[in-house]
């Protein structure tokens, strides 16, 4: 029967109702450590960026905890961070797990305690960190807040204790007694590309590097290799005496009408119309049946073209620096320079030649496709492994696959280039084929073009739209087996949709995301930029000891305070587990990696990836629920009035998003939790606020009950008040549903 109104709205609040209730989890015991609570040690706080002046506090803070393990007797091992904020002034630090009792208060006005026993300070006796610490050369070599940035822990089995760092970020390992065992060790890179076969992408110096020098001369080649470019892209066309001539169009310059009529031109890669021995030359002429007026390449012999200087196409956007300085170049002299380059250096280049024009071409008189393989054969440069041929026109290409390169004994991998949605082929619109690009690029297309050429090479709105949305193109071509290489990424904002906010490597990490097997750009430095960070051998972040030592930061490929904020033990003690607070670049916004080490083989595996809420959020802890379950707490950067969510997840190792990753299902929402019995100061109206800008700690007590646990970044202020210095609180959490425990989870 049909549902009224009344009935309609009944449901919906049923639904608001048991949404309510899944989320309605119960404060039932709380505590807290005053934020001036100290312990025995070294005056400290005498730091502030780097400079030493008065020591602030006359012992070493309780600071608040990143990290938290069961102790004996009903205590609890808590982990202090690396110490007041930075490393710059974290120096007089120490880094110490410290025992706590916790005596919650579970009814109103019931008191409660927290008291700080013994603590366990880490050290490096055995010198297994292989840069300088800050106490490098006393007998003990206690570590320091500059030293590392610790911020998740376990016990395993033997005693041994692990720790997850920032600062690498590194896993450590120490003896019971807080000694480092072996020397950090480093996160390896264990990145997924979704290309065709998952091998990193090509980067094409489009041109060269015609970003910063003008296209197609050696200097604009030298700059792209320099750069890190795998390949780089001569435009070929034809001389006068059937030369294959590296040009862009088989025009030198075009102009609006001729010189002596006072002729202005309209583009240029030529300094041809200062050669008045010239001017004779300029002619109209057709190309893909337009006619266009100016001097045309096969009207020139090559002694002729060597005369002859290039220049700026884009003098407007890039200057005239450059210009006057390079010759004309052949296709045996590109190869020359990579052989040559090969030579010294031992970098293999790759070059990727555009046939231009096919049709034009044989209509002069020459076979493009025939010279550029006799070239190529001519110079032995046919390793398939580092020559790309690509061409517009669809003829030449099945010309090359099925007799030109059977033939001549070779076999180069064909791209097929696409154009805009307005640009068919030449050679099928003359022949009087209807196929538009679109058509190319269905799945029909795509299976069409499988049949002769490796793979695709459409304008890049075919793969990322104007509006910043990607297409399923590069799934679809990988599914008909193709490779997808896209054009032209350029640095100028000009260029680039407003959503990148004028960050051309914010682009290239999009098509990067998105599984492109290659990509052309003007400036191959920065495509190699980009692809080095994704396939660095480490996961670095921008403190890494590295780059205190005179490298970039800008090579760092993972955020600051980035690292393994989550790390814990499975149940078994067999498998230690690594979340990294912060994105990797070249992983999707907003998803961080999750790592499994073995501890028998110490080998190390991507397990999944942990979806966060928003991309600026970052996650705080991690503790199991069972064999495949774990419990994270996720938070926004926000403290006080302004924090909206702090949040205790469980996700399942097996259950997994369409994406990728990992399913998650909301535990316990920090920023409402029942207070019906007013356990704390803070709560109002019976809900319970927890706005801390940094919760990090979290462990399962029971199926029922979890603890949570903030570090207060000692001497913050803002979580409870503007001028209320934080406190380390501690919540015990009645969950509304029961978890599924495995042995070994919660408190013996």
């Amino acid at each position: 029967m049909p549902l009224t109104l009344r009935k309609v709205r009944k449901l919906l609040l049923t639904a608001l109702l048991m949404m309510t209730t899944a989320q309605a989890a119960t404060l039932v015991g709380w505590a807290e450590l005053p934020a001036d609570t100290f312990d025995a040690g070294p005056a400290s706080g005498a730091w502030n960026s780097g400079l030493r002046g008065e020591p602030r506090f006359k012992s070493q803070p309780v600071q608040g905890f990143s990290g938290v393990q069961f102790g004996k007797d009903g205590s609890y091992w808590f982990l202090s961070d690396n110490g007041y904020g930075a490393k710059s002034n974290s120096a007089d630090y120490y880094l110490r797990i410290r025992n706590l009792q916790l005596t919650p208060r579970t009814a109103k006005g019931q008191p409660e305690k927290v008291t700080v026993g013994r603590y366990v300070q880490f050290s490096d006796p055995g010198h297994k960190i292989p840069f300088q610490i800050v106490n490098e050369n006393t007998p003990d070599r206690l570590l320091t807040g500059a030293d590392l940035d610790v911020e998740g822990f376990a016990f395993a089995p033997d005693g041994t204790i692990w720790v997850g760092e920032e600062f690498g970020p590194y896993i450590l390992h120490f003896d019971a007694a807080g000694k480092l065992l072996e020397a950090p060790v480093a996160t390896p890179n264990l990145m997924q590309f979704a290309t065709l076969k998952g091998q990193r992408p090509v980067v094409t110096g489009h041109r060269g590097s015609a970003g910063t020098r003008p296209e197609h001369t050696l200097a604009g080649y030298q700059a792209a290799v320099d750069g890190g470019a795998d390949f780089i892209e001569p435009d070929l066309v034809v001389s006068k005496d059937g030369a294959l001539i590296d040009r862009h169009e088989p025009l030198l310059a075009a102009l609006d009408k001729p010189l002596s009529q006072g002729g202005k031109v309209i583009e240029a890669t030529t300094d041809i119309v200062n050669h008045h021995e010239f001017a004779d030359r300029a002619r109209t002429g057709k190309l893909d049946g337009q006619d266009i007026y100016g001097f045309w390449v096969n009207d020139f012999t090559v002694a002729e073209l060597k005369t002859l200087r290039a220049v700026e196409r884009l003098p407007a956007l890039r200057g005239t620096a450059y210009d006057g300085q390079s010759e004309i170049l052949t296709l045996p002299e590109i190869i020359a320079f990579v052989k040559d380059i090969e030579a010294k250096t031992g970098k293999k280049v790759g070059i990727y030649p555009e046939t231009k024009h096919p049709t034009a071409m044989k209509a002069a008189g020459f076979d493009i496709s025939q010279l550029l393989i006799d070239t190529l054969v001519k110079e032995n440069f046919t390793d398939p492994s580092r020559v790309f041929i690509q061409s517009f026109e669809v003829s030449n290409l099945k010309d090359l696959k099925t007799k030109i390169m059977p033939k001549a004994g070779v076999n180069i991998p064909l791209m097929q280039l696409v154009s805009s949605a307005n640009e068919p082929a030449y050679d099928l619109a003359v022949s009087g084929d209807k196929r538009t690009p679109a058509d190319m690029l269905s799945d029909a297309g795509l299976k069409e073009i499988a049949s002769y050429a490796t793979g695709v090479a459409p304008y890049k709105r075919w793969i990322v739209d104007d509006k910043g949305q990607t297409t399923d193109l590069i799934k679809r071509a990988h599914a008909a087996g193709l490779y997808v290489h896209t054009w032209t990424l350029r640095n100028e904002p000009t260029y680039l949709l407003a959503q990148y906010k004028n960050d051309p490597e914010a682009e290239m990490r999009q098509f990067i995301g998105a599984g492109i097997d290659g990509f052309f750009t003007d400036f191959p430095a920065t495509g190699a930029k980009v692809v080095a960070q994704y396939t660095a051998p480490q996961v670095r972040s921008p403190q890494h000891v590295d780059f205190s030592q005179g490298n970039s930061s800008s090579d760092a490929n993972l955020p600051a305070s980035g690292g393994f904020e989550g790390l814990n033990l499975s149940p078994d003690g067999k498998t230690l587990y690594a979340l990294l607070e912060k994105t990797v670049k070249g992983d999707p916004a907003g998803q961080i990696r999750l790592h499994a080490i073995n501890l028998a083989t110490k080998q190390w595996s991507l397990t999944g990836r942990y979806p966060l809420d928003d991309a600026s959020n970052a996650i705080g802890d991690m503790s199991p629920v069972n064999d495949h379950e774990w419990l994270v707490l996720e938070r926004d950067q926000n403290q006080g009035d302004a924090a909206k969510l702090k949040r205790v997840y469980r996700f399942d190792l097996n259950d997994k998003n369409a994406d990728g990753t990992f399913k998650k299902t909301l535990v316990a929402d920090l920023m409402n939790l029942q207070d019906p019995q007013g356990l704390a100061p803070s709560t109002q109206g019976g809900v319970f606020k927890f706005p801390y800008v940094t919760i990090e700690n979290v462990i399962v007590l029971d199926a029922n009950t979890i603890l949570v646990a903030n570090d207060n970044n000692y001497p913050a202020t803002g979580g409870r008040g503007k001028d209320v210095k934080d406190t380390n609180e501690f919540l015990w959490i009645k969950l509304d549903a029961p978890l599924s425990l495995s042995a070994g989870v919660g408190r013996k």
